[in-house]
């Protein structure tokens, strides 16, 4: 027969092995803690060290375009090459009057090359058709297959620059002005969207233990310049944004891996 509960006794504790137990858990929590601690700096350290472009985000679907002859074609129809991605008001030149020198420079440096491509699309597709994109090629010398002028329905293209090429905000006409994210997006031969990283500085200047993307706003850069936030560095914004975009396009086309995700 069981005995009743208010028979039972309590059990003893030892309180030297209380003791020993609480100290065994208190040293493996510290043990734990400094293998974290040490995991995680390594992992930053190794951040800080690598000068491989950032990943942002990936093209996974053929955006379709037309372009400055009238024929179509499609963003992914480049996969496997290297090309850059401009949104643009080509009836604007002030929204991209320091990004066109560089689109030009490019092609200066890139010429020869088949497997590195420009693509500017227009944030006014319904004022700037294939006719009218044909003019523009015309004035700044953009030639097929290397550099395409490429538009599509306007909504299409406002949600592709916003959700996948991840533009600061979505373009907006106000009094007849296109406002827009003129950053220059850089796709790999993966469909991988790329930026430089910088190594992040705190207020006092002083350097930190990990990297920060860049957008490559020229626009921004030349504003900066404007207003003498170059000053002590020895070159301007805009000529230090361009060698990183030099630096990151020459890693992606020396870097022959294409990687096929589904």
């Amino acid at each position: 027969m069981n005995r009743p509960a208010d028979h039972l006794e309590p059990a003893e504790r030892d309180p030297k092995k209380l003791r020993r137990t609480g100290l065994t858990l208190a040293a493996l929590m510290l043990v734990s803690s400094l293998m974290v601690l040490i995991a995680y700096n390594r992992h930053a350290a190794e951040v800080a060290a690598d000068d491989r472009p950032a990943l942002i985000a990936r093209l996974d679907k053929n955006f379709k375009v037309w372009r400055q002859d009238e024929s179509e074609a499609g963003l992914l129809d480049l996969a496997g090459d290297v090309f850059v991605i401009s949104p643009v008001a080509f009836s604007q030149p002030e929204g991209w009057s320091h990004t066109r020198p560089v689109l030009e420079k490019l092609v200066q440096r890139y010429g020869d090359r088949e497997d590195f491509h420009i693509v500017n699309l227009t944030v006014d597709p319904e004022n700037e058709p294939p006719a009218k994109l044909r003019e523009f090629a015309a004035e700044l010398g953009a030639e097929l297959p290397q550099w395409w002028l490429a538009g599509a329905q306007k909504e299409s293209v406002h949600k592709f620059l916003k959700n996948r090429l991840k533009a600061g905000f979505y373009p907006v006409e106000k009094d007849g002005v296109w406002h827009y994210d003129p950053s220059i997006v850089v796709v790999g031969r993966d469909r991988h969207i790329r930026k430089a990283t910088v190594r992040a500085r705190k207020p006092s200047g002083k350097e930190l233990n990990y990297r920060n993307p860049v957008d490559f706003d020229f626009e921004q850069a030349a504003k900066w310049d404007a207003e003498g936030r170059s000053e002590g560095l020895e070159s301007s914004n805009v000529e230090q944004l361009e060698n990183l975009l030099y630096e990151t396009i020459d890693h992606l086309l020396a870097d022959p891996t294409i990687e096929d995700e589904s």
